[in-house]
């Protein structure tokens, strides 16, 4: 089974609630266990910050999936609408280690001249029982 989910979202923190609703509706269907739902939930808050800072003006795409036992969440930001930090960026470099922790494989790139995509794949854990 795979589904697939579309946002589109001004970049609004007040708005992550949905991303982390389809998040968890994906996980659940998926039969992800309870702790599993809520790493992902966290996740896929942290997956949007690192890829806008938590602000912009413009809106950040994004693009939940979910097969057999993998879901992937994808965000997308026009880079030209997003905040630019000076120097280091000690709270993304924070949002890095939590998706560490979080999710199975995580990433960013560029997906056209001007747009950045931040990424991840959680997987179910198999249970042995």
């Amino acid at each position: 089974m795979n589904d697939v989910i579309d946002l589109t979202l001004p970049v609004k923190p007040e708005l992550m609630v949905l991303v982390r609703f389809a998040a968890a509706t994906l996980a659940a269907q998926a039969e992800f266990s309870v702790e599993e739902i809520d790493d992902l939930r966290l996740a896929a808050d942290e997956i949007c910050l690192s890829v806008t800072g938590g602000a912009g003006t413009g809106p950040m795409r994004l693009q939940l999936s979910r097969d057999e036992d993998l879901i992937e969440i994808s965000c997308t930001v026009d880079m030209d609408v997003l905040p630019r930090p000076d120097g280091d960026d000690p709270e993304g470099e924070w949002s890095l280690r939590i998706l560490d922790a979080l999710v199975d494989e995580h990433g960013r790139d560029t997906v056209l001249p001007h747009q950045c995509r931040a990424w991840l794949r959680k997987r179910r854990t198999r249970s042995t029982l």
